[in-house]
């Protein structure tokens, strides 16, 4: 993914340098810390006393790398490119089903993307910009740990594993203000919200011991993202 994402960056640059454009055109590289949460899920079911075990790993932050390059028709449009390491969180599951004390603080969920997009912005002259932006992230989303039971038929931990690559489409809003906004490098601070379009329902349980559903790892990626950035603003000058 970080290949992709450094071949594309220096591709998107090179192609607006290397054209001439009657104005500025408006090139952003920002990096930033997003938060995240995987989705709670349906543990156990407990159908005798019609209750349901709900388990639901902490929350995640993670540094945001994202460059956004202005469309040279339609002042204040741009196409992104963007992307998230993957971080962790354990699922800290603690609970006693029945007579059976059920421990997953090994187990972690780990989540990274990369995305994909475009957007419009609207940049005051005094330095505000708020903008509206539709972007596709490809999302990987693993389960990997050990889960222990306190039972005398139970001899070895069994591991809750399971991975996915997901593709959905999110909505994002920001709101940032540029320093010096009449400058050719100009910095910049802001900060982002977004949501997913599309979801997955939970269809199954957690299956100790065995690989989990795609469907149910999809379920448990996060719905929602806040985040926090900082930048650099270059104005491209117009091509011969």
């Amino acid at each position: 993914m970080k290949t992709q994402f450094i071949i594309a960056i220096l591709a998107a640059q090179a192609s607006l340098i290397a054209q001439g454009y009657s104005r500025p055109l408006d090139l952003r590289l920002q990096v930033g810390a997003e938060m995240t949460r995987p989705y709670e899920s349906l543990f156990y079911r407990d159908k005798a006393l019609g209750f349901d075990y709900m388990s639901q790993a902490d929350f995640q932050t993670g540094p945001l790398v994202r460059m956004l390059g202005e469309f040279p028709v339609g002042k204040g449009f741009y196409y992104e490119l963007g992307g998230r390491p993957e971080t962790d969180s354990r699922l800290d599951f603690n609970t006693t089903i029945g007579n059976t004390d059920i421990d997953t603080h090994d187990v972690k969920i780990y989540y990274s993307y990369f995305s994909f997009g475009v957007g419009a912005m609207y940049n005051w002259n005094f330095g505000l910009s708020i903008g509206a932006h539709l972007e596709g992230r490809i999302e990987r989303i693993v389960s990997t740990g050990p889960l222990y039971e306190d039972d005398p038929y139970f001899q070895n931990p069994m591991l809750l594993d399971g991975s996915v690559s997901y593709t959905r489409p999110w909505g994002r809003v920001n709101m940032d203000f540029t320093f010096n906004n009449h400058g050719r490098v100009r910095p910049f601070i802001g900060v982002e919200g977004a949501y997913p379009i599309l979801t997955r329902e939970q269809r199954h349980f957690w299956s100790p011991g065995e690989r989990q559903e795609n469907r149910f790892m999809e379920s448990i990626a996060p719905r929602g993202s806040v985040a926090a950035y900082l930048g650099f603003r270059f104005a491209i000058p117009s091509g011969p």
